[in-house]
């Protein structure tokens, strides 16, 4: 293994170091989950203007690479800027949404979740682990989206370290609620297809950090510090990881294209009300 000096390694500095970044989005998911799913109404007004206010810095980042050079850098072929302005104008739309959604919050009554599922809901416990994870995710992809197109530097190795700190997280979570489901199973897919809708989004979930970690162990990225022993050839290594993310990308626009379908124009209210007050 070729010395420490022969590496290219920019620590990021504090406070904006990936440890920093990792933490806060940490929080901001932890706090999103637990306050749209609050008993108390202030608290999650509050939870849906705050995920507004991150979707929007999310498309302000985006829409910022646009015009400093970031994007216009990158070679003509590369889909990955395009990528980033589409999921810039599906933030915009889902903004859009949870202000007009607003006042139906306010003045809506919500009926008391036990701690643990039952057949025919989720509980409080498995309601916040899967929204801390889909917070997590919906920061990881984007993140990973940028590390790809900047150039080495310390802003690059701070993404790219809280990229990888929060797949490690989402591995965490991941166990959790396979606890949590194997200690009080919840309600059971309503069909085949979201069966496997379902076993998509975990196998993503479980698969995705891990083909990171070989990832950045192929690239001699650092992970946390250290540098992991590579396993895997870096475009195998890439080529996995690409594909684990447009795996769960697409599971995850079927996951929620069915709930949109079912809220607005089935009118079936409770398939919502099982994961979210």
């Amino acid at each position: 293994m070729p010395s420490d000096t022969s590496r290219p390694c920019i620590k990021p500095p504090n406070p904006a170091s990936g440890t920093g970044m990792t933490f806060f989005y940490l929080l901001l998911a932890l706090g999103l989950a637990v306050g749209l799913n609050h008993p108390a109404r202030l608290w999650r007004v509050l939870a849906q203007v705050g995920a507004a206010a991150a979707l929007a810095m999310m498309a302000w980042s985006i829409w910022l690479a646009n015009g400093d050079g970031t994007f216009a850098a990158r070679p003509a072929d590369d889909v990955r800027p395009l990528l980033l302005n589409i999921m810039a104008a599906i933030a915009g739309l889902v903004i859009l949404l949870l202000l007009l959604l607003l006042p139906a919050q306010v003045v809506r009554q919500v009926e008391a979740v036990p701690d643990w599922n039952q057949r025919n809901r989720w509980g409080q416990i498995a309601r916040i682990l899967h929204w801390t994870s889909a917070v997590l995710m919906l920061v990881a992809l984007p993140m990973g989206l940028f590390v790809a197109v900047l150039k080495p530097s310390v802003e690059r190795a701070s993404f790219a370290d809280a990229h990888v700190g929060i797949g490690l997280a989402l591995i965490f979570l991941l166990l959790l609620r396979l606890f949590a489901q194997g200690a009080s199973p919840g309600p059971a897919s309503p069909n085949g297809a979201a069966r496997l809708n379902k076993l998509a989004l975990y196998l993503a979930l479980a698969c995705l950090p891990v083909s990171g970690l070989a990832l950045a162990a192929a690239s001699e990225t650092l992970v946390m510090g250290l540098y992991l022993p590579a396993g895997v050839p870096l475009v195998p290594a890439r080529l996995l990881h690409q594909a684990l993310s447009g795996l769960f990308a697409l599971a995850f626009a079927a996951h929620a294209g069915a709930v949109v379908w079912h809220h607005f124009v089935l009118r079936d209210r409770q398939l919502v009300r099982r994961m979210l007050r």
